[in-house]
């Protein structure tokens, strides 16, 4: 076997999916990130907090994601002092959620037929 065909064998392919609308991004791995934690959560500064990012910096991602689909992605609850607020990804943020993650799975499929 040469150098090259070592090589060629150890490669792996790698990407970064993201989505765009009239060519500007609008979703990706870190706004994915964002909605999963939430769903799992129930609350915008927990979904944040497991990440290890900012309640700010994750809500700032959601808004300008909002801004430019015109799609409401978070049905959010005050909670207060005494607590109880919290935050429910829309149908339309599990629709994104779900499109995101049928396409990277797709992708994953594909490199790894292509790779082997």
């Amino acid at each position: 076997m040469s150098g090259a065909d070592d090589l060629l064998s150890s490669l792996r392919p790698n990407w970064k999916l993201w989505l765009e609308h009239d060519g500007q991004y609008v979703f990706g791995p870190g706004a994915y990130a964002i909605l999963k934690s939430v769903m799992e959560t129930g609350s915008i500064r927990a979904g944040a907090d497991a990440l290890g990012m900012s309640y700010r910096y994750a809500w700032g991602v959601i808004k300008r994601i909002e801004r430019k689909t015109g799609l409401r992605l978070l049905e959010t609850r005050r909670g207060g002092r005494a607590g109880g607020g919290g935050a429910e990804v829309t149908e339309a943020g599990l629709q994104l959620v779900r499109f995101y993650s049928q396409l990277h799975q797709a992708f994953e499929r594909a490199a790894s037929r292509l790779a082997h």
